[in-house]
């Protein structure tokens, strides 16, 4: 009986040793997973951008690409890029836009700051941030802090060449901070939603007044309102409103560009008037130059006017007539057709003659034709790298070549589950283990 008292007391032991591992197992993978919480990818881009790395360089911009906190990002005219930071924080960086972004510590005490360099970008904040967290947007004059809010922030250049900083909010509000010249700070400016603020260059700032959403470039209504349709609330302006701003910014796009394409063919045509003018002012001339020396010769006094006319003297008749020489020969051009009337053998025998070269030529291009064979395009499959269940990254590889590994990895540890020795000869499939 004691014997297995003592049993049992050793498989309790046992079991509250191996729950005791348990639970610090959970314990560190939460602190890994802390760790690693910050997380940086595009989901989506419209055109192109260049992501800049240090210790990678230069790349593309894809979509499912994951960043790195320190990364700088070019977005190229007539494009746009979307980036999603941890679940819940969303920027929309519009065309000819330079921005660098930094994303730093774990869900109680994250710091994201986007440095704006250059261009426009939109922030959304769906989840307001813990006590401990930080989220901010700086340009060089100014810096932006936020706690849950939608808003952009732009930078351009006045009339002056002073670059200047515009924000606006649309929910939530924004804390405004101006950067003096000589880098002091001035007094935060709250800007609450539905209102926009003009901070200026030297530091100083203007009034808080309503946005002005027709003033908007198209891609940032656009944006608005694909929030306001997923729930999102914009203060200030309706979503009908937002989708008739859509529609009449866009058309006025295309009416600008067809008044660029007439104008553009206006020149056109005034160009070639006024060549056809200068031309015909020029035939003109020539024409009266002409008429002007034709009535000189004719008003010319003939020679030895006013002279009585001399009797010819009187010369020996020959015995026979002399013959007059014969005038030159001029041969009239060869024809491409002959005429109907007239004696057109010469012209006849020219045109056989060219007719037949012209036929030989097209004869020799079609055998040419013939025995030139267009070379065959070289036959291509799609590479997928997959990570998760999602695509990380695709490559296009001839058949017969091999793939190569995508430069960034989507995982500090793993591997891709391929032999990139292989010769690629099907689309494939490429998991990260």
């Amino acid at each position: 009986m004691m014997q297995k008292m003592i049993a049992n007391k050793k498989i309790v032991i046992c079991a509250c040793a191996a729950a005791a591992v348990a639970i610090v197992t959970v314990i560190a993978l939460l602190a890994n997973r802390e760790e690693t919480f910050r997380s940086i990818m595009v989901y989506d881009v419209e055109g192109s951008a260049v992501i800049e790395r240090e210790s990678v360089g230069a790349m593309d911009a894809a979509e499912n690409l994951y960043l790195e906190s320190g990364d700088h990002v070019s977005v190229a005219a007539d494009s746009s890029m979307r980036m999603k930071l941890d679940d819940d924080k969303y920027v929309m960086a519009e065309a000819d836009t330079v921005f660098a972004v930094e994303a730093a510590g774990t869900d109680a005490d994250s710091e994201t700051k986007i440095s704006l360099e250059q261009g426009a970008i939109t922030n959304e904040i769906q989840h307001p941030l813990s006590e401990g967290s930080r989220y901010e947007t700086s340009t060089p004059n100014s810096v932006m802090a936020v706690r849950g809010t939608i808003y952009r922030v732009e930078l351009y250049v006045d009339e002056n060449g002073d670059q200047n900083t515009k924000l606006c909010c649309f929910q939530g509000k924004v804390g405004a901070t101006p950067i003096f010249p000589d880098g002091a700070y001035g007094e935060e400016v709250m800007v609450p939603a539905g209102s926009e603020l003009i901070i200026y260059q030297d530091g100083t700032t203007g009034d808080v007044k309503d946005i002005a959403y027709d003033e908007l470039p198209v891609l940032a209504v656009e944006n608005l309102l694909g929030m306001m349709e997923n729930g999102q609330d914009v203060t200030g302006i309706s979503e009908d409103a937002l989708s008739k701003l859509v529609s009449k910014t866009e058309s006025a796009d295309e009416a600008t560009a067809n008044e660029a394409e007439q104008s553009a063919q206006s020149v056109t045509e005034q160009t070639l008037t006024a060549e056809a003018d200068a031309e015909s002012e020029a035939d003109q001339e020539t024409d009266a130059q002409i008429h002007t020396d034709s009535k000189t010769a004719k008003n010319a006094p003939a020679k030895g006017a006013g002279e009585k006319p001399k009797a010819p003297a009187l010369q020996p008749k020959p015995e026979q007539p002399v013959p007059k020489p014969k005038a030159p020969e001029i041969k009239p051009p060869k024809a491409a057709e002959p005429s109907n009337g007239g004696d057109t053998g010469n012209a006849e025998e020219g045109s056989q003659d060219e007719n037949e070269g012209n036929n030989a030529d097209e004869d020799k291009s079609d055998d040419d034709k013939k025995d030139k064979k267009k070379p065959s395009k070289p036959k291509t499959y799609t590479v997928t790298f997959m990570y998760q269940g999602e695509v990380f990254a695709t490559q296009t590889v001839k058949s017969g070549e091999k793939a190569a590994a995508p430069v960034l990895v989507p995982a500090q540890s793993g591997a891709w589950d391929f032999d990139f020795a292989t010769k690629i000869k099907a689309n494939t499939t490429i998991s990260w283990k």
